[in-house]
């Protein structure tokens, strides 16, 4: 990510978090504890380097904004929504970030190649059932934080 993305989104984050009157714990209390308040003063102070998709979905559930609009931010690509070549850019990044991940791991690449063989309706609900069940996996990982 260039020094200008880094700065856009260091602004757009300290735009936001004054806006809504948000504490850099405020906001990884509202990531479900996915981000640390060090992480949030890096993106704010414009020096965090590990802005991976993952850490960037945190920080936009964090402030309570659009993941899409967090990472056009984040990699500096424009917000008009007129244009479907915009539009893809952001689904793009995630791609790829899931690309270099399926390399990585085994599992996920072949997770990935039974869900394509799937028609939409049936990936719709492979999405929600993948949804509810890290949202349970993040709610039980907070539980024993906490004991």
């Amino acid at each position: 990510m260039s020094k200008s993305h880094k700065g856009a989104l260091s602004h757009y984050v300290g735009r936001v978090m004054k806006e809504k009157h948000l504490s850099r714990r405020d906001v990884k209390l509202r990531s479900g504890g996915e981000i640390t308040d060090s992480y949030v003063s890096g993106v704010v102070s414009g020096t965090a380097t590990n802005l991976s998709i993952e850490k960037l979905k945190a920080l936009a559930r964090g402030l309570r904004v659009s993941e899409r609009k967090l990472i056009r931010v984040a990699f500096g690509l424009s917000d008009d929504r007129r244009t479907d070549t915009h539009r893809d850019q952001s689904h793009n990044l995630i791609l790829l970030d899931i690309r270099k991940k399926t390399v990585i791991a085994a599992d996920v690449a072949e997770i990935v190649q039974e869900v394509l063989k799937l028609a939409p309706p049936e990936r719709t609900i492979v999405l929600r059932f993948v949804k509810k069940l890290s949202k349970a996996d993040r709610s039980a990982q907070r539980k024993g934080r906490s004991v």
